[in-house]
């Protein structure tokens, strides 16, 4: 059977998801969606979060939105993100539709300006076109705690989360130090991470690393193992990483097996 090992990035949309931990993230996400308007992807990095997320994806009707596309992250650059995305894949349906209509006539820049003067009217009118519901995944929106504007962004959550929207829900991937500092010092927020939350592990479970390296390469299982064994903290993208640069037989051989 052929190798097909993610490199960089390791994560995408036509990669496979494994580990039963992280299988079951992804289906535990996608009932949360669908009876909450947001829910959190809670991981350190390089642990999956991503992967999840596209498998999420897999799963719903869904936008998938990786935020590093973003300049600044502010409301109106959300909406408009947002409504480029689904126009792009569901295309103007309704004539009637003024977002519809901007996009058609001025692209992304008509997006924007329409956001940059209601990006909640903006972002409401969009969804209109993705059908029943829609789950929007927001990778990145937070990258650090440190951020200068971490607040401002933060709130963005606190907006969506109060437009009531009925045909959308939002899945926020996010650090656990982003998360562990909303949750102290914007309780409304934190208070309801509380109950929308899953958390992938801090480590790979030893009983777990062949369900995740099997989805790309079978022969490279026990190589993943004996990886571990000496780098017990290694996430899964710098396993996945090793496991490229390294050939199997070749780390075998150097290995100590007792």
């Amino acid at each position: 059977m052929g190798c097909d090992i993610p490199r960089w990035p390791v994560a995408g949309e036509s990669f496979q998801l494994g580990g039963r931990t992280w299988i079951r993230a992804a289906e535990t996400l996608v009932k949360l969606t669908s009876a909450f308007p947001m829910a959190v992807l809670l991981g350190r990095a390089g642990m999956g979060k991503s992967q999840v997320a596209y498998e999420v994806c897999r799963m719903t009707n869904c936008i998938y939105i990786d935020l590093t596309e973003v300049g600044e992250r502010n409301m109106a650059n959300i909406a408009a993100i947002v409504a480029w995305r689904i126009l792009a894949k569901y295309g103007g349906r309704d004539p009637r539709n003024r977002v519809a209509e901007a996009y058609r006539k001025f692209g992304y820049e008509g997006l924007l300006s329409l956001a940059r003067g209601d990006p909640a009217w903006t972002l409401r009118t969009a969804l209109e076109l993705a059908g029943p519901r829609v789950v929007v995944v927001l990778d990145e929106l937070l990258p650090s705690a440190e951020d200068p504007k971490f607040f401002d962004v933060a709130y963005i959550l606190h907006r969506v989360r109060n437009m009531h929207l009925p045909n959308a829900s939002f899945l926020v991937t996010m650090l656990p130090e982003v998360y562990e500092k909303i949750v102290e010092r914007i309780p409304p927020l934190g208070n309801f991470f509380l109950h929308i939350t899953v958390q992938l592990p801090d480590v790979i479970p030893e009983d777990e690393v062949e369900e995740i390296v099997s989805v790309y390469c079978p022969e490279k299982a026990e190589l993943a193992r004996k990886i571990l064994a000496e780098r017990p903290d290694a996430t899964v993208r710098e396993l996945l990483l090793a496991l490229n640069n390294m050939p199997s037989r070749r780390y075998i051989e150097l290995t100590p097996t007792d």
